[in-house]
């Protein structure tokens, strides 16, 4: 089920269920306030009625069929039954008024009824309902009506009494009315019919708002699904403005902060993928070995490359043929270079800078740096083949390499940092790639390189040779051949 479906459904059984508890409490209350004015009105009516009668007539009937014959059972019946009609209201309708009177067994029985119907008609002598005995005995001396409806053969009512006393102050009979709580029930269905009147009302304006307050949810519920889904296929530049100043905002913003970190993350990527290879970048990013980035000191191969006689070879050539040849020669070195794990430092004009065993630690970095150097020969050689049938202008190049301690890491300033390599390591390197012109050797390696090549490669030794700056002599070797085939322990 979708969140907004979710939602609406809440929205609308919450505004329904509390519609609901509204329809019982005012139908409880409503119950309450109309019984109580019925009662009230039952009572009154009775006690008016009863005044209105006349108490020597009463006191004349006996309580025997025979009375049906006396003149003041007709005359008070008639009066009874001018009370009833007047008393039958759309407000209130009084379906039975009569009089009653204890009998001699404790019983009370009918003097007279005012009802007209021969087969409901109650005649004198005939014996009250059990259930108003009990409630008559004990309210006597004064009008009272039923808390509850009083259920008997004839149906279910709500009945009001009220006592008859003669000038003298002695009892003669009681006064008793019936409301049929049908009439109740009646009134009751209407209350109710207003209030599922009411409760439909709610209901649609409940569908209404559970449907506005669920898309104003939604909304942006949605903008913000719709711009993560974008950042997951890859379009970082987006962007999220929702507007609002509530917790959406807050995660749009989160969200916002998040894009712009990945598309840094994306630029360092960008950027340090020129420098590295694809292999080394992935190991870096997914965390599968430790990196540090400040300068920190370790052992590393620094690797210089030179093209010889680039500088007379340019004032032959317009800068734009100088250029195109330098791209294509740089695009197929660092492929060699990527290809052996090598990282690149920088483009020394037609130079480079190459590392070994950086940022990532390489226990076969000496193996990979003389490797990338015959396969840097090997690529030169295809392409100044390619160049010689296009015309072109051939490179030579020149390669020196050392192993051994350097500080690696950015190094610079806030304003200005470079990933880069510093320390006499590198000096050196650099210097073996200017003795390559002087031996013309192409390749030339220091002895703690070839110490660590584990005989992979067969090297011719130059012997000791004095480096410029500095004071202590080299011992330098220049490989004849290698090994193309890893050896199986070999691992990166």
């Amino acid at each position: 089920m979708r969140f907004r479906t979710k939602l609406f459904a809440a929205f609308f059984l919450v505004a329904v269920i509390s519609a609901l508890s509204g329809l019982f409490i005012m139908y409880e209350g409503s119950n309450k306030i109309l019984f109580n004015e019925l009662r009230s009105k039952a009572t009154s009516l009775v006690t008016t009625a009863a005044a209105q009668l006349d108490p020597d007539l009463i006191a004349q009937l006996q309580g025997h069929p025979q009375d049906e014959t006396n003149t003041a059972y007709l005359k008070l019946q008639n009066e009874l039954r001018q009370l009833r009609n007047a008393n039958r209201r759309y407000d209130i309708y009084v379906r039975y008024l009569y009089l009653i009177r204890p009998a001699e067994n404790k019983d009370w029985v009918f003097l007279v009824d005012a009802e007209e119907n021969p087969k409901l008609v109650s005649h004198p002598g005939d014996p009250m309902p059990h259930s108003d005995v009990k409630i008559l005995n004990e309210n006597l001396q004064t009008p009272y009506t039923d808390t509850f409806y009083v259920r008997d053969q004839w149906g279910t009512w709500l009945s009001a009494y009220a006592p008859i006393y003669n000038k003298a102050g002695y009892y003669v009979g009681s006064l008793g009315l019936d409301l049929s709580a049908s009439d109740i029930d009646a009134e009751l269905n209407r209350l109710i019919l207003a209030g599922f009147t009411a409760l439909l009302a709610s209901v649609v304006i409940a569908l209404i708002v559970a449907f506005w307050l669920s898309s104003l949810a939604v909304r942006p519920l949605g903008i913000l699904c719709g711009v993560v889904e974008e950042i997951g296929k890859g379009n970082l530049d987006s962007h999220i403005e929702l507007g609002t100043k509530d917790e959406f905002s807050h995660l749009a913003d989160a969200i916002n902060v998040m894009s712009h970190g990945l598309r840094e993350r994306e630029h360092l990527k960008t950027n340090f993928a020129r420098y590295v290879s694809s292999q080394v970048l992935d190991k870096i990013l997914h965390g599968e070995a430790a990196t540090k980035v400040e300068g920190e000191r370790r052992k590393i191969t620094v690797l210089f490359s030179d093209i010889r006689q680039f500088t007379q070879l340019s004032e032959t050539m317009p800068p734009e043929q100088v250029v195109s040849l330098l791209n294509e020669y740089f695009d197929r070195m660092i492929d060699v270079i990527f290809s052996n794990f090598g990282t690149l430092d920088k483009f020394i004009g037609d130079g480079i800078m190459v590392e070994f065993g950086t940022p990532l630690d390489d226990p076969l970095q000496e193996e990979h740096a003389v490797q990338a150097a015959l396969g840097m020969m090997e690529a030169l050689k295809k392409l100044n083949a390619e160049w010689l049938k296009q015309s072109k202008t051939n490179f030579r190049i020149g390669i020196g390499i050392h192993t051994g301690l350097a500080i690696v890491g950015n190094i610079g300033s806030e304003k200005r940092m470079e990933y880069t390599a510093i320390g006499d390591t590198v000096n050196v390197a650099a210097r073996l790639e200017q003795l390559t012109k002087q031996l013309q050797k192409g390749i030339l390696i220091s002895e703690t390189t070839y110490m660590g090549l584990q005989r992979r490669f067969t090297c011719q030794s130059l012997g000791m040779v004095q480096l410029p700056g500095r004071l202590e002599p080299i011992h330098i070797f220049t490989p004849e051949a290698f090994s193309f085939e890893p050896p199986p322990s070999e691992t990166h």
